[in-house]
């Protein structure tokens, strides 16, 4: 973690001066492979003093980084709620404790990156500027991120690696409201695809009708393009199809008239 001084130097800088971008990282000692939970306490908490002892300077961010934090269940609203000029964060291996439910919301937040963190969900309330979401590495017995008010989404990352007593997810529910997006990435980092296959309906064209790219990452083995076919009939405006599996497949674009572009490889 910074240190008080060279801290409490920085960010007073910061409090005092027009900044138009500043950006900061908080990096914990022990890499987040070697943390255990009284490290995430004790690292959650520096991180709040350090944080109430100097709210004005955090006022000023624009970009904030944290990583291996445990926060008190009012901890991250209230530092969304002090850091008003936030267009970027990233959180990496924090939660709240236990089956924990993150609510968010904030005005000028555009891009928004969960990665590793064991919240049980992710309730995006009220991001009226958000066109970026990466969420990668859900704990989830149910749906692990619900949308609310973002009319803006434009791209939208979700990565995991599926265990087997993950809930699928189903798509056409799960991004129901989010029309607007044109860019979508699925990872699959395990042998289970977490994602249920679909039959054209209204909702599942609805969701996808703007859709510009599409990124496959990963696909396990043995799976071919039958399995993907649900996405791409329900995508009449796609441009261009990323895809990386382990297997050989034989590609069928006949359902994309407007189809330009398929990136391959395994």
């Amino acid at each position: 973690m910074i240190q008080y001084p060279l801290g409490m130097l920085l960010l007073t800088t910061m409090a005092t001066q027009k900044v138009q971008i500043a950006e900061f990282t908080i990096l914990t000692e022990r890499d987040n492979i070697f943390c255990d939970d009284d490290d995430l306490v004790i690292y959650g908490r520096q991180f709040m003093l350090f944080f109430d002892a100097c709210p004005n300077a955090f006022g000023g961010l624009t970009r904030l980084n944290l990583e291996n934090l445990r926060f008190g269940e009012s901890d991250i609203p209230n530092v969304l709620n002090t850091c008003k000029r936030l267009n970027h964060l990233r959180l990496f291996h924090c939660d709240s404790g236990s089956w924990t439910v993150l609510q968010v919301e904030h005005t000028q937040l555009s891009e928004l990156a969960i990665v590793n963190c064991s919240f049980e969900r992710v309730e995006l309330n009220s991001l009226p500027k958000l066109t970026r979401i990466v969420f990668e590495g859900w704990i989830s017995f149910e749906d692990p991120l619900s949308f609310g008010y973002v009319p803006l989404l434009d791209t939208v990352s979700l990565t995991n690696v599926s265990l087997s007593w993950h809930k699928m997810i189903k798509l056409s529910k799960f991004l129901r409201r989010t029309p607007s997006v044109r860019r979508l990435k699925l990872g699959f980092n395990s042998e289970k695809i977490w994602v249920q296959p679909e039959c054209l309906t209204e909702r599942l064209a609805y969701v996808f009708h703007q859709l510009r790219f599409v990124n496959l990452s990963n696909m396990p083995e043995g799976y071919d393009l039958t399995w993907t076919l649900f996405i791409l009939k329900a995508a009449p405006n796609l441009k261009e199809l990323y895809m990386s599996v382990c297997s050989y497949l034989n590609l069928a674009l006949f359902y994309l008239p407007n189809f330009e572009v398929c990136h391959y490889s395994h």
